[in-house]
């Protein structure tokens, strides 16, 4: 279950509320008739903001209208302290509505006020709600950038409750990757401290929760235990309670104390449903189905997770449903209901692409967003420089006036100089125009090929899955085949002995042959298990195909990389000869018995050994080698295109240990001009529709986010070897 960062928000839209939660009604009569009776216009607007911040989390269209004329009010009299609270608080409006853009492009402008006044602790508070936006919107490092940032402003004016924030929220960010796990829990500590320095419960509380997330998802249950249960202690009996009750019972599930994690689970749900927090309740139903599914109820796992699953899609929170989805397809398939299962298995399928959708289209927003606002920069930056213009000739003809009272004497001086400037400022202002066009001009060059970059990236990314199903398919088709065939030879077989015994046992019992009907049925019964036997192995075919084919979970799991590089390897050489029945390239592998398993997401692994099998068989099967260029310098004739596999267990430069995957092939090569380019996106060799050019990148990424290393020896004429590096923990 993944715990909702609350804290993060902390000073996004708690700052400033404090106080404002109780009692709403008669404080918000009382602001209203301070804004419509005061005389200073500075009361008048801080409580037009005060009022935004008391409607923020029940009336958004009314907080926004309060807001406006705070706005107006702050323009008009050029009150640039309460214009930068305005759109700090506006802002934030923003961020709780969900509009990202336009939340940011609020804290900016709050930044550069709070900057001018040189309030720090407004201009530390933005960096962070800066921060939490860029978090949102899945761009970590300007998360980390801005939280930094507010950090060292908060140390240098000794703002205990703000450093604690931001070791929260810096933690926070630095938990969403697995090799900064133990920076997050160094931040988090820090947090802990500065909170419990200042007895801030809330802060202690939510700083509890992610330390002993992080200890549970480390399994060490007894520190997780300890931070959770001190969490408890602090916010037992409100809605951040419903975390650590139901982590706690996860925990104790995963002791088999069942009697323990149902009581936490129990008072979970209680709290979750008493305030009607369907999100909530939705995640506790999920860790309460966990413990279920421990404890082997397979009724009682699937009830709850049918429950989780329907209101998980009535308030549209995707990764509670996709949980639900993955854990009721394993349910049904124990069951023996398999229809049921794939069902579900779809349905996984589906709401993974969604969010993985809405991930990109996420990301393109944010590239669109920083385009514009680097445009709207250069558009200030120009009008600045027109300005700078404008003064330059003012001063100009301040100048020229005061030299004209010197005397007549200077007059034809003064008249040439006169005409020299306009002529200047003419010139000026005609260069001025030309820029502005040019700039006008390239922006809609820039909007264009924008626009087309998205439509053929969306394009090629879409034909490189479409690719990599249709060989996985022939793959799994050619690998069934067989088993079946036997299936169907020995029922046919089978068929015709019963025949005959029908036949023999017909004949009266003087010539009937009892000897041959019982050597038929001894057949029959040899047949029967011969089909089950080949029954049995089509079966666990299609079993492995599910388990390493399904969408990624981005779960890692202890993994057998010599079966999964065999799987992989007899995938790729059957979907080749499915596609091309002239194909004729041998295959060999040599795998390290010694190699121990290793901790990665497989079904990421497998894409990355699929891609690169795939490129050597083409890259085999398309080659045909000069008279000499053949296998140890022989003819072509005697060429044989071989694909080679070898797994080994070897040491790093560190001293630590590596499992190393060797897919060699004797194709062509690879040219040193290109060799540099070949893990770059969208580069590709094929002709024109054969190729995405994003096989070798994704390759690339996966490797490094598992923390290990790809590399390519080639030689023209000779072959390719792509050697992976993983370490072994």
């Amino acid at each position: 279950m993944k715990f909702l960062k609350v804290i993060l928000l902390f000073f996004l839209f708690q700052l400033g509320l404090i106080g404002y939660a109780e009692a709403q009604t008669p404080r918000a009569d009382s602001l209203l008739n301070v804004a419509q009776t005061a005389k200073v216009d500075s009361l008048k607007i801080q409580s037009y903001i005060d009022l935004g911040n008391e409607f923020m989390g029940s009336d958004v269209n009314r907080a926004d209208s309060y807001l406006d004329e705070a706005l107006r009010l702050a323009t008009v009299s050029s009150d640039s302290i309460r214009l930068a609270l305005v759109y700090n608080t506006k802002g934030r409006l923003f961020a709780q509505q969900g509009k990202l853009q336009e939340a940011m492009q609020m804290f900016e402008v709050a930044l550069s006020q709070f900057r001018l006044n040189g309030d720090k602790t407004g201009e530390a508070n933005v960096l962070s709600n800066l921060g939490s936006i860029y978090f949102r919107m899945g761009n970590n490092q300007k998360a980390l950038e801005h939280h930094y940032q507010s950090l060292k402003i908060s140390e240098e004016i000794g703002n205990t409750l703000r450093i604690a924030t931001s070791y929260n929220n810096i933690g926070t960010v630095y938990q969403q990757a697995e090799a900064t796990m133990d920076d997050a829990l160094a931040s988090y500590k820090k947090a802990l401290e500065g909170f419990t320095k200042i007895d801030n419960q809330p802060g202690m509380a939510t700083v509890a929760m992610n330390i002993g997330e992080i200890y549970f998802l480390e399994s060490k249950y007894d520190s997780a235990i300890q931070y959770h249960e001190l969490a408890l202690g602090l916010c037992d009996g409100t809605l951040d309670a419903t975390f650590p009750l139901t982590q706690l019972g996860e925990i104790h599930g995963l002791q088999d104390k069942f009697n323990i994690a149902f009581g936490y689970h129990r008072r979970a749900l209680d709290i979750a449903e008493k305030l009607d927090a369907k999100y909530e309740v939705a995640q506790c139903l999920i860790g309460y189905a966990k413990t279920l599914k421990r404890q082997g109820d397979i009724d009682g796992t699937i009830s709850a997770l049918e429950k989780a699953k329907d209101i998980a899609m009535e308030i549209d929170a995707k990764s509670e449903l996709l949980n639900a989805y993955m854990v009721l397809s394993e349910m049904y398939a124990l069951k023996g209901d398999f229809k049921t299962a794939y069902l579900y298995e779809l349905e996984v399928k589906k709401v993974s692409d969604e969010i993985s959708k809405s991930s990109t289209e996420q990301m393109i927003q944010q590239l669109q967003f920083d385009f514009e606002l680097s445009r709207k920069q250069a558009e200030i930056e120009l009008l600045q420089k027109d300005t700078e213009l404008k003064n330059a000739a003012v001063f100009n003809q301040r100048i020229i006036i005061f030299t004209a009272l010197g005397g007549l004497v200077l007059f034809i001086a003064i008249s040439i100089f006169l005409f020299r400037n306009n002529l200047s400022k003419q010139k000026a202002n005609s260069l001025l125009q030309a820029q502005r066009d040019e700039i006008r001009e390239q922006r809609e060059k820039v909007e264009s090929a924008f626009d087309q970059l998205k439509s053929a990236q969306a394009q090629l990314i879409q034909s490189e899955k479409m690719a990599s199903l249709g060989e996985l398919t022939a793959g799994i088709a050619h690998e069934i085949r067989n088993p079946l065939n036997f299936v169907n030879n020995f029922s046919e077989v089978s068929n015709e002995l019963i025949v005959e015994v029908q036949e023999e046992r017909e004949k009266p019992i003087e010539i009937r042959n009892e000897k041959l009907i019982e050597d038929i049925l001894g057949d029959i019964k040899e047949n029967l298990s011969k089909i089950s036997h080949h029954g049995k192995r089509a079966d666990a075919i299609v079993q492995g195909m599910l388990q390493h084919s399904r969408t990624s979970t981005g779960e890692k799991a202890m993994t057998d990389i010599n079966a999964l590089a065999a799987e992989y390897l007899r995938l790729s050489y059957h979907g080749m000869q499915a596609k091309d029945n002239a194909f004729n390239v041998q295959s060999k592998s040599y795998f390290d018995p010694n190699l121990p398993k290793i901790k990665v997401i497989p079904q990421d692994i497998g894409r990355v050994f699929l891609n690169i099998i795939n490129n050597a068989f083409q890259a085999c099967v398309n080659y045909k080698p000069e008279v000499g260029e053949g296998d140890n310098g022989k003819p072509e004739d005697i060429y044989l295109p071989t694909v080679t596999v070898k797994t080994s267990l070897v040491k790093s430069a560190a001293g630590g240990l590596l499992a190393q995957v060797a897919i060699a092939d004797n194709g062509p090569g690879i040219p040193e001009s290109i060799k540099d380019k070949i893990f770059q996106p969208f580069f590709t060799t094929k002709p024109t529709g054969q190729g995405t050019g994003l096989g070798l990148s994704l390759s690339y990424d996966i490797i490094k986010a598992h923390g290990g290393e790809i590399s390519v020896d080639s030689t023209v004429g000779k072959g390719t070897v792509f050697t992976l590096s993983l370490p072994v923990v």
